[in-house]
């Protein structure tokens, strides 16, 4: 019984994680695709340029991680 609900609770675990992982994914594409289309019509200030290489950044890390 111990052995059965401790699966139980792992896949649950696993399943929220995972589900966290691609939400900040999801979340740092997003961001980083609305500065790409930006940057196509005009120029990023330097608070954009610096939170589109945070979001690059972040986005490697979770990758590699993966």
């Amino acid at each position: 019984n111990k052995i059965r609900h401790l699966r139980q609770f792992l896949r649950g675990w696993v399943k929220n994680e995972s589900g966290i992982y691609k939400q900040k994914k999801e979340r740092l594409t997003q961001l980083i695709e609305a500065l790409d289309v930006k940057a196509e019509t005009t120029l990023l200030s330097v608070n954009e340029n610096r939170t589109k290489s945070e979001a690059e950044q972040g986005l490697r890390a979770l990758l590699r991680e993966e």
